[in-house]
This record gives structure tokens, C-alpha cells and sequence, in this order.
């Protein structure tokens, strides 16, 4: 980052650093910017310590979600911590705000066979009258499918969007 060393307060990533191919990088830079003593928080997509990577449908949950949210990899829960604490990061705290008492966050997902065939009608005839770009249709599919993936690992707790993680550079 184009940035001076120790010229940050503060520093946050929502559902952001899942997309980076290279984590510790990313860390490791936040990590260059922060002021000692500064904070950095974020919000991960993780695989839960209920995910078994010798699980034929585990694998492919996360796989389906990888694909149709273009991630290079789901990080497990616990790597995350240990990325942060090898750049230099103290971990303040860690929580998946997603296990209960909170409401069940993919169950906004959910599409039933009657609503998906009315927005697939919907945006079929958007698409044919040209209001909606070309291509549309074989978004909706995809994101149809990737929904899909998402609910089941909610439903199962292998996956979770809501992993904080607050770490905490130290004082010089």
C-alpha cells in the first residue's frame, strides 16, 4: 500500500480479505501501516471447526461457494489467528457473531422452486427486451446456485461470513 509505516489509527475489512489469494500479505501490510497500539478488526468468511475436509459434501459446499463467490480458498477459523499472530499481531479477541443467539443469517437465501422460476421468468423477459444486459440470465443461475450453497453450509455450520477476529498491534 502506498502508505508510510506507522501512519494508521485504525484499520477494518469487511468480508473483504477472503478474496485474497495471499492473507499473510494483506496482514502483513495492515500490520506495516497500523501505529503501535492500533487496532485492526474484520469480519471473515471462514470454514467452522465443523468442517471435515475428508467429507465428500463438505468439500462441496465449500467448493460451490468458493466458485460462485470467486474465492481462491476459504480459510479454516483457526488460520486466521495464526496469519495474524505469524505478521506480528496480538489477538485481542475472536467470535463467530453467526452461532446463536443470532438469527440464522442464510435463511434470507432461501428461494423456494416458486419464487426462483418467477425471478428466472422475470429476468428472462427483462433480458429478451433488452432492459437487462446480455448475460443476465446465466448470472441469476449462478447465483441461484451459489445461494443454494450457501444455505446448506449455514445449515450444516461448516461455513460461516461472520468470523470477527480483533487483533492488536503492539506498542513500540
Amino acid at each position: 500500500m502506498p502508505f508510510a509505516d506507522n501512519s494508521f489509527d485504525g484499520a477494518y475489512s469487511i468480508e473483504a480479505t477472503c478474496h485474497a489469494p495471499k492473507l499473510e500479505e494483506v496482514y502483513a501490510e495492515i500490520y506495516r501501516v497500523l501505529k503501535p497500539g492500533s487496532k485492526y478488526v474484520s469480519y471473515e468468511w471462514v470454514t467452522t471447526e465443523l468442517y471435515d475436509g475428508n467429507n465428500s459434501q463438505h468439500i462441496e459446499v465449500i467448493q460451490g461457494i468458493e466458485r460462485g463467490d470467486a474465492l481462491p480458498g476459504l480459510r479454516s477459523y483457526d488460520q486466521i489467528s495464526e496469519i495474524a499472530k505469524k505478521v506480528g499481531f496480538e489477538v485481542v479477541k475472536e467470535k463467530d457473531l453467526a452461532k446463536p443467539p443470532s438469527h440464522p443469517w442464510w435463511s434470507r437465501l432461501k428461494m423456494g422452486r416458486i419464487a426462483y422460476w418467477r425471478n428466472h421468468v422475470l429476468v428472462t423477459i427483462l433480458s429478451f427486451l433488452g432492459i437487462a444486459p446480455k448475460g443476465t440470465v446465466d448470472v441469476h443461475e449462478m447465483l441461484f446456485i451459489t445461494a443454494d450453497y450457501l444455505t446448506r453450509g449455514g445449515e450444516t455450520g461448516i461455513f460461516t461470513p461472520m468470523h470477527l477476529i480483533v487483533c492488536k498491534k503492539p506498542e513500540a
